[in-house]
Order: structure tokens, then sequence, then C-alpha cells
């Protein structure tokens, strides 16, 4: 049998945030090959000094999976124990020694987003210390070809390897692999659209479904507020969609809702920005339960994120009927289909035009409708391709 070693720790959270689309990813692309624990000898590896899915912990252990700590034993070592003849991570982690060429080794890449969008104007605001702010400055000046280079040349280690299995979630992920490294054409590169819990048959988290009156914990109540999610990032761009809404609310064009942010880090990089402070419920990292809470219960969903690899979180508003505005980059447009309302994310003009082209009610019940299709569209993709991934690295 194929002895297979899974990397966990790209589940963990990054320095940017405690969750993440490609840790959730990861997640659920362990909790289907548990599921060929017939047909593979698995194994997998996590660090200890971070945070980990309990319930991660608590299926493998349910399928006596081998789970190494990496602060306990090196990766070296785990692949000498376990004579490991492959090897797969989300999120490949290089500066983790992989012994490429020994075994093999598979990877997704998500997208190219350092690349296709390494500065905006808008992440100055995010910084908390003025060396970074300057940097950060130089980057987008000065040291712009220099900074695009070096992204270049760190990405290419990755895509460009040979000794690599390369795997991506989207057609435009795909298409910028090749654009960027014209030289990666030639390599098969399989798309397998990016999964969620939802196609997962067995899975049971151990957090439990919460009741509507939750939300009155948060100072909201059911559809009447707006929501948007993984604000930690600049790149999320949700510092624009707060502003468009913010003005919304000040000439008098939006009353009675509310907007809800969540994976706030720091709230000062809105708040100062914010005339109406009561309009706006700024909160931190959410439980995975509580998420499920405002995505179902919110009046429309807003993702303003400048680039993403495949972007699920509008599909999991839809599967509410709750409508989505929605920036219309990268490839965002692939997944949402004719479900949402773009806009230019760089415009907050544009976006107070969407949300206020939202507030129509025949229009909005046109939205809910499509959204429903399209749920169901995505959705049996995304299970399909879970399917065909999880052969694809066992085969």
């Amino acid at each position: 049998m194929l002895n297979f070693l899974y990397d966990l720790s790209a589940t963990q959270p990054s320095p940017q945030s405690k969750f993440h689309g490609g840790g959730e990813y990861g997640e659920v692309v362990f909790f289907k090959l548990l599921e060929y624990t017939d047909k593979i000898n698995l194994c997998a590896y996590y660090d200890s000094k971070s945070y980990i899915n309990p319930d991660l912990l608590k299926a493998a252990e349910e399928k006596n999976v081998k789970i190494f700590d990496i602060q306990k034993k090196s990766l070296a070592e785990i692949i000498s124990e376990k004579k490991i003849d492959r090897a797969y991570s989300a999120m490949l982690n290089l500066n983790q020694n992989w012994p490429l060429g020994l075994l093999e080794v598979y990877t997704t890449v998500h997208g190219l987003r350092t690349l296709e969008k390494p500065t905006d104007p808008v992440m100055l605001c995010y910084e908390k210390n003025k060396k970074q702010l300057i940097i950060d400055v130089l980057f987008m000046t000065i040291f712009k070809k220099w900074y695009e280079k070096k992204l270049k040349v760190i990405n290419g280690r990755l895509v460009t390897d040979s000794r690599i299995n390369v795997i991506t979630i989207s057609r435009h992920s795909k298409a910028s692999i090749e654009t960027f490294y014209p030289e990666t054409k030639s390599r098969n590169i399989p798309v397998f659209a990016s999964p969620t819990f939802d196609q997962l048959d067995n899975y049971k988290s151990v957090s439990s479904a919460l009741d509507d009156s939750r939300l009155n914990d948060f100072g909201i109540s059911k559809g009447k507020f707006f929501l948007i999610t993984s604000a930690a990032r600049w790149n999320k761009n949700a510092l624009r969609a707060v502003l468009a809404f913010d003005q919304l609310v000040s000439d008098g064009s939006l009353t009675g809702f509310k907007l809800v942010v969540t994976g706030v880090t720091d709230k000062k990089v809105f708040s100062r920005h914010i005339k109406n402070k009561d309009a706006v419920k700024l909160l931190s990292y959410v439980e995975r339960d509580e998420l499920e809470l405002l995505n179902r219960s919110a009046y429309a969903f807003i993702y303003p994120s400048l680039n993403e690899g495949f972007g699920y979180p509008p599909i999991d508003s839809m599967k509410y009927r709750v409508p989505v505005l929605a920036s219309g980059t990268t490839s965002i447009p692939e997944v949402c289909g004719d479900a949402a309302v773009y806009f230019d994310p760089y415009s907050v003009s544009e976006i107070k035009n969407r949300i206020i082209q939202i507030l129509d009610e025949n229009f909005y019940k046109e939205l809910q409708k499509k959204s429903v299709i399209r749920h169901d569209y995505i959705t049996a993709k995304q299970k399909k391709d879970l399917n065909d991934l999880a052969e694809y690295l066992i085969r």
C-alpha cells in the first residue's frame, strides 16, 4: 500500500489570519482522504505550538491515523520512520526542507495573489508601524520593479519545479500560472474546484447550530444587516466596502440596516474612517457556527476582494438564498456566474451604487432565485472535483 503523508500544518493559522481559505481547503481534503484508509497508509503532521481544528485530530484518531507533532519529530524523521512514498500539502512550505526528488510531493497552488496584486494604496491603512508603512511605500514606488521580480522568483520556486506535482483550483489560477510562467504550459496542472465542508458526506463537526436569538448578542436582527468577512488582510478590501456603506448611512440612503464585518484584527483600521459607528459592527474572528448563523441571516453578502484563486464565501451565502454583491475580478465571476451583482472593487461610489440596487425588492428576489441555482451548480461541481482530487492524489 501507498505510504502517504499529509501536511496538517498547512491548515493552521497563517501570519495574517487564524482562518484562511487555503487552510479550510486543506482540512476538507484531509477529511476526504480519511475515507481511503483502506487503500493507503495515511499519516499526518502538525505544529503543536499553533491552533488546529480539534475535529481533525478527533477524526484521525477514530481512523487510527498517526498524527505527528513537528515540534517533537522532524519532517525527515517522519518520512524515514513511516517510509513515506508520497506527501501532500494544501500550501507547501519549502522552508520545511522537503526532500524533493526522494519522494513524490503534491501541492495545491491556490493562486498567484502576490504577483497579480502585490500592492495597493489601501494596504497603507492596515500597517501598524511607521517602519512597515515606509517599506510599503518604497515597494509601491522606487522598488516596485525589484519587488515584483523578487515575488516572481519566490513563486517560481514552487510552480516551475518539476519535482513538485502542482494542482490548482480554478481556470483563472491555471491561466495565471501559465501567464507568469509560460514554461509551465507543457506541464499537466489539473484543475479541481476548491471544496468546502458541505461536500463531505460523513463530516460531523463538534460545533452545534446556533439559534437565531444569538444575533442579539451581536446587536443585529435577521435580514437587517449586510455582511463582510475576512477583514484582516488588505487584499480582501473590506475597508472600501465599509466606507461605501458608511457614506450611504450618512446621506440617508440606507436606513434600518447595519453592517457586520468579521475577521477584524485591528479595529482602528476601520473605526478611524467610520462616521456612523453604531451602524457598523466590527467583530474579530468568529467560530464556524457563528459564521454560519451570520451567513444565513444576512440581508446581503458583500465580497469586495481584490484577488481570489477561487473565492467560495459567496457560495456559502447563496446556500441560504442571500444575494451577493461582489468584486468582478480574478476568479470571482467564474464562481458566482450570473448570480452576483458585480462592482469595481477600487470604486467606493460603484459599491454604493450596487448596494442601492439591491434594495429594490423585485431585483432582490431575482437574485435570490439565481443564488439557489448557482449554489446547486457550483456545489455539485465541487463535490465531483473533490472525489476526483482524492482519486488523483492516491492513484
